[in-house]
């Protein structure tokens, strides 16, 4: 059975804490990982990233200092999963290559990866930058799984978060 991607030509715009009704869709689809088309993952990774950058963006006004942003931001990747098999997961980098927060490798945090490169050689932190200051976009690039070995093709989303020196990402492995 192929399941319809439900997003598919229906942009949301300023939508404030969508994410636990995609989260909830997505957890709920337990056929969908393995039946899903690169159009409606492309539509899942634009809207998890835009409504989290949105979200992120107003919670960050809140934060009184540079430390209590890196708290907040930390906590909030933390507790974003998606795709049924909990591979999904959002990261947010300064725009100079610093990962403030990632939900998957919790390791990087605080680490300068502008001069990481992928399994080909490809300067994966640095098209992110470039592609988030242009206003957000898809690239492919190769990435580890969180607990695993090796590096995997990935279909990344990125896009900057509205008056801050931040980006906000995620992407899905692909075949």
């Amino acid at each position: 059975m192929i399941f319809a991607c439900p997003f598919a030509g229906k942009p949301f715009k300023k939508v404030f804490l969508l994410i636990p009704v995609v989260l909830l869709f997505l957890a709920g689809n337990h056929g969908f990982a393995a039946e899903q088309n690169s159009a409606c993952t492309e539509e899942i990774l634009h809207t998890v990233i835009h409504a989290s950058g949105l979200s992120l963006g107003e919670l960050l006004k809140s934060a009184a200092d540079e430390t209590g942003k890196k708290d907040l931001i930390r906590t909030f990747v933390k507790a974003v999963r998606f795709f049924p098999d909990d591979s999904g997961y959002i990261y947010v980098y300064t725009l100079d290559g610093v990962v403030i927060g990632h939900g998957g490798m919790p390791d990087l945090e605080g680490k300068n990866l502008i001069d990481h490169r992928d399994a080909r050689g490809f300067y994966d932190v640095r098209m992110a930058i470039a592609t988030a200051k242009k206003g957000g976009g898809f690239f492919e690039h190769y990435w580890p799984r969180p607990g695993g070995t090796g590096e995997f093709k990935k279909l990344t989303y990125v896009e900057a978060i509205a008056g801050t020196n931040y980006f906000i990402g995620a992407g899905a492995y692909v075949p």
